[in-house]
């Protein structure tokens, strides 16, 4: 896998991960305002936000594997 290929895939997961948790925070707010008091309806959209949450986490980290490496190659370059 090429180290450029790793940090797009990094990109376009914490792009994913941040609609969801923005998709899934706007359920939340909303839930109050569809005049449904039953509270389990907020459950998937809280497990959502906290997946959410886990997948820019990660892809946080393969960016920041993917510039380590990069780093890397510059150092044994030099």
């Amino acid at each position: 896998m090429k180290i450029d290929n790793a940090a797009q895939i990094g990109l376009l997961g914490l792009q994913r991960g941040m609609a969801k948790a923005t998709q899934h925070a706007r359920e939340i707010a909303g839930a109050g305002l569809a005049n449904d008091p039953d509270p389990v309806a907020l459950v998937e959209p809280l497990v959502g936000i906290k997946a959410a949450e886990l997948q820019v986490r990660a892809s946080a980290e393969v960016i920041k594997t993917a510039d380590d490496m990069i780093g890397t190659l510059f150092d044994d370059k030099a």
